[in-house]
């Protein structure tokens, strides 16, 4: 068995004493495998439109296949150029997207659920590689784990599942996707992002959206019933000013500025956001394990929301 094994067998075995009462749901193997990969040198920061950005992409796309998601489109890949105004140039991104069935609704357009965590990082900057463990090869990993899980165990309504490109370069992927016809604005409930879900010396995952959205307050309180760690909600209010306000700092702010219903779960800045130094070595496991889980129970517990099926039936009708 190799070290990083024996670790993380160690790290597991501690967890579960923590978390002694929730049956284990996502598995925490490969959850910290896949951040340790996504987030090693050999991605190169996985900058957009990079050798090291295509890597992550290809990557991606192979686990979607793995896990047996359908593509929405003729590919998982929605592949966008855009104009960044910072270096004056125009990259090309990607982003992967695929989905599972509901049990009750088949088809996404008919109504779903759209979980995101955005791929890109920052690249190589002055010979540093800025692998981005935390941000956000964490919410990616999460993101696989989640879909795994809901394969096995379908919700009602579809789940369609978005690797985002270019969240770095002013969220120019998320975008994209939400001015394209790819899948309409009124077929989505919800859309629930995470980005930078390990990293926590506090053991607080903080939640964005409610203060918009107060019905989904209760759906994440009911997944806390057998772990310690502490949600905190805010930074969505009239209050909160500049970088204390999180409504716009990622991908779910291009789906509010469309009127779709967003939830964020995210961690608060700390010393390695951003600086090379973000590695897998400096995540917090223990939380980065709970926080996941965490964000799969809320996503079980909306996807089979009996109000939001009725809401999909009617639009079905329509359609």
């Amino acid at each position: 068995m190799s070290a990083f094994r024996v670790f993380l067998s160690l790290t597991i075995f501690s967890i579960t004493s923590i978390c002694f009462a929730q049956e284990s749901r996502i598995n925490p193997v490969s959850l910290l495998t896949t951040t340790r990969v996504l987030s090693s040198d050999a991605f190169e920061g996985r900058k957009t439109d990079t050798k090291g950005g295509r890597m992550a992409r290809d990557f991606i796309v192979e686990k979607f296949k793995e896990i047996g998601l359908k593509p929405l489109d003729s590919s998982y890949v929605q592949t966008f150029q855009f104009y960044y105004r910072l270096y004056n140039v125009k990259p090309t991104g990607h982003n992967i997207i695929g989905y599972l069935e509901g049990t009750e609704i088949k088809d996404p357009h008919q109504g779903c659920i759209v979980v995101g965590a955005h791929y890109d990082h920052l690249g190589v900057y002055a010979g540093d590689i800025y692998n981005g463990a935390d941000d956000n090869a964490s919410g990616v990993a999460a993101l696989l784990e989640i879909a795994i899980e809901l394969k096995l165990n379908p919700a009602s309504l579809p789940i369609v599942f978005i690797s985002f490109d270019a969240e770095e370069m002013r969220c120019a992927g998320s975008n994209y996707f939400v001015n394209s016809d790819l899948l309409p604005k009124e077929s989505i409930h919800l859309f629930i992002n995470m980005d930078m879900i390990s990293k926590s010396d506090e053991e607080k995952l903080f939640v964005t959206g409610t203060n918009f959205y107060p019905e989904y307050k209760k759906y994440i309180n009911a997944t806390l019933e057998y772990c310690d760690l502490s949600i905190k909600y805010g930074h969505d209010r009239k209050k909160d000013d500049g970088l204390n306000n999180w409504v716009f700092l990622s991908d779910h702010g291009e789906f509010h500025k469309k009127g779709i219903p967003f939830i964020y779960f995210g961690v608060e800045e700390h010393e390695h956001y951003h600086r090379p130094t973000d590695t897998f070595d400096n995540i917090n496991i223990g939380f980065f394990v709970e926080a996941s889980n965490v964000v799969l129970s809320f996503v079980q517990n909306v996807a089979n929301k009996k109000s939001l099926l009725k809401e999909s039936r009617k639009l079905k009708l329509k359609l």
